[in-house]
């Protein structure tokens, strides 16, 4: 799918392709400004660690997802300020987002009481369908970032910190970063 890519805010894309219309790829790529940030496969610029993500809809291999607790590096072209800074509230889409693998990294077992405790069973690695839909599922549960990085030039991974701990492998082909405010210093420079 070619994706004339991130000039319309994330909102408005969403808008669009949601009515399940067909929808021209002029009205997709037109400029609109509601997003006073936007970042462009700059994942570098960025600080992922306990950041909150949560599902906004994954549409033809086009996955947005809300963030909470994203900070962005001082260094960074759209950070005006002389310190890393935590974001308010960003939207992260993903053009042609493809899960390679799911997998949990503890294995976990609920006991009578309904308490969940680790133990040490194998953890299968599930691709395909079912390792997108075990992602997805978590992500509308909201999870929280341990780690995000590059694998290689295609293929970036995503620890999960929040129970249960997982992993997964996966490619796009581009990403935008959109937010409109900063909440004050990372927690991290505090």
């Amino acid at each position: 799918m070619l994706w004339c890519t991130f000039t319309r805010s994330f909102t408005e894309k969403k808008r669009l392709l949601s009515t399940g219309k067909a929808v021209s790829l002029y009205d997709v790529c037109q400029e609109d400004q509601n997003m006073k940030y936007i970042s462009k496969n700059s994942l570098s610029d960025f600080e992922f660690h306990d950041a909150e993500l949560s599902f906004e809809s994954f549409i033809d291999n086009f996955l947005t997802v809300k963030a909470l607790h994203l900070n962005i590096h001082k260094d960074a072209d759209q950070n005006p300020f002389e310190t890393d800074m935590a974001i308010a509230s960003a939207h992260l889409s993903f053009e042609e987002c493809v899960i390679r693998s799911y997998q949990d990294i503890q294995a976990y077992r609920v006991d009578e009481n309904g308490h969940q405790y680790a133990c040490d069973e194998p953890k299968p690695v599930y691709s395909g369908d079912e390792g997108q839909k075990r992602f997805m599922d978590k992500l509308k549960e909201g999870i929280t970032i341990f780690d995000f990085g590059k694998i290689d030039e295609s293929t970036f991974y995503l620890d999960v910190s929040s129970a249960p701990v997982f992993t997964i492998r996966f490619s796009f082909k581009n990403v935008s970063i959109e937010w409109n405010d900063f909440e004050g210093p990372a927690w991290y420079t505090l």
